[in-house]
């Protein structure tokens, strides 16, 4: 799948921690938030990745790490070097 339509589906899942946090979904669907939490922290650690291997080649940092604690690999493997 292309990154555009990866991005799509983690926004997806973002409203839709949102929404069950604020709901209190049961069953199933109560974990969402909590995976939530788990993606949040793994996010918070590709961030610091990317602030400390890929400062430098971003144009904007602050867009960039916003993006990367949303999107996480998604829009970190813009950075990384191309085989």
């Amino acid at each position: 799948m292309n990154t555009v339509m990866m991005k799509a589906v983690t926004a997806l899942f973002w409203v839709l921690a949102i929404y069950g946090a604020i709901q209190g979904w049961d069953g199933l669907l109560g974990w969402i938030p909590q995976v939530a939490l788990v993606v949040a922290g793994i996010h918070v650690l590709e961030v610091l990745f990317f602030l400390a291997a890929f400062r430098k080649k971003s144009n904007n940092v602050r867009l960039d790490a916003v993006q990367i604690f949303i999107f996480g690999f998604f829009h970190l493997q813009r950075f990384m070097p191309q085989r």
